[in-house]
């Protein structure tokens, strides 16, 4: 079917259908509990960068509330990386505090009872072991849990049934393969805690018909002066994963004065999001369909590429109406102090975007829990929020 400029995408992705997707998946705590069995325990979550664990000894714990567990990842000494429940075997106290990081040296203690694993899961020495009964230390390490990594992001599995390779599918692919991730790795966090459904969060960042009324201070910058709708270059569905892609405006992009200084010198997120970054930006292009793609795996991690610059989310289940946002935004490292101002400025200027949108999270979610909508009236840029939901409708009803 010949595509025109209004309903491109339904008429590309006809399987999804363009019926009102109910709300009641997004309110309801049982149907959270599902997601959290048959999507969050089965599925190959984001947990970092290996930049994190450069050096052996060196570990980080994540609380995981929707596995309703706490991990421990940790660099061994023999340089291989490796994920646990962190749990001792003893009692059940957690053995490193929730959030920690640092370098263990080797060895972990729990400071309960002084148990001692290596940094390779086995048990080491127990206190008073002769007071035990029949204590078989070789069987009481740390419990594991599978782990991946794919383009130098860290996946965790609590029960794999395929690969990451296989997960991923069409996301192991040449063109996110030729992405310099290994140049950016400057990172700055926001991590809000939010009162609002994991997918309705997920529903305001990956789609741009917002972005008109929304960001009218922010990225609507990047766009025209008389920018009155948004319109994706592309969208791409691979199984349960997803791309938003937006094309340049270049041509048309006229940058504040502050930040036409800070474009000569590296990327931002303003002139990145209009395809205008400064400089050799070849080895981003190749790897990208747009000036800016919003990928999408499934079911909580996205990376949004940019020329020069990216970041990613987490979206971590808390409840079913309590979510927390973990945004990262990576730089080049800085050289001197203009390269410095940039990658600031750069975060700034995406860090007032991101307020913007943090600003109709907990009203949506309060709109949809009064009763007074009963289902999301998704139009054809908002196809992505459509394909999400009946994915988790799918996988929880399957």
């Amino acid at each position: 079917m010949e595509q025109t400029e209004h309903k491109r995408f339904s008429q590309k992705f006809p399987e999804l259908g363009t019926d009102p997707i109910p709300v009641a998946n997004s309110v309801s705590p049982d149907f959270f509990a599902k997601e959290k069995e048959r999507i969050f325990k089965r599925s190959w979550i984001n947990v970092g960068r290996v930049e994190e664990l450069r050096k052996p000894g060196d570990f980080i714990v994540k609380k995981m509330d929707m596995w309703d567990t706490s991990i421990l990842l940790v660099r061994g000494r023999d340089g291989e990386l490796r994920a646990f429940h962190n749990v001792c075997q003893h009692r059940g106290n957690l053995l490193v505090g929730d959030s920690e990081k640092g370098n263990c040296k080797g060895f972990m203690t729990c400071k309960f009872h002084g148990w001692v694993y290596d940094d390779a899961g086995k048990l080491r020495d127990v206190p008073d072991e002769e007071n035990f009964h029949n204590l078989d230390k070789a069987t009481l390490g740390l419990k594991p849990i599978a782990l991946d990594t794919w383009l130098g992001f860290i996946f965790v599995n609590l029960k794999p049934e395929q690969s990451l390779s296989e997960y991923l599918g069409g996301y192991v692919n040449e063109k996110l393969n030729a992405y310099p991730f290994d140049r950016l790795g400057t990172f700055y966090t926001y991590a809000p805690d939010e009162a609002v459904n994991w997918k309705v969060l997920l529903d305001a960042q990956q789609e741009g018909y917002h972005v008109p009324s929304l960001h009218k201070r922010t990225l609507s910058l990047s766009f025209p002066k008389e920018f009155v709708r948004f319109r994706s270059q592309d969208m791409i569905l691979h199984g349960p994963h997803r791309i938003l892609s937006a094309g340049s405006n270049a041509g048309e992009f006229v940058p504040t004065p502050v930040g036409a200084v800070a474009s000569k010198i590296g990327a931002n997120s303003i002139d990145a999001f209009a395809g205008a970054a400064g400089g050799d930006m070849s080895a981003y292009a190749d790897a990208m369909h747009g000036v800016f793609d919003f990928n999408v795996i499934f079911p909580n991690f996205v990376i949004g590429l940019l020329y020069g610059t990216y970041f990613t989310y987490n979206i971590w289940p808390i409840a079913v109406n309590r979510s927390i946002w973990e945004i990262r935004m990576y730089y080049p490292t800085a050289r001197n102090a203009s390269q410095a101002f940039t990658n600031e400025y750069g975060k700034v200027a995406f860090r007032d975007g991101l307020m913007e949108d943090a600003s109709v999270h907990e009203a949506t979610q309060r709109g949809i829990e009064s009763g007074a909508i009963e289902n999301f009236q998704f139009q054809d840029e908002e196809i992505l929020c459509r394909h999400g939901h009946l994915t988790v409708q799918r996988m929880v009803n399957g």
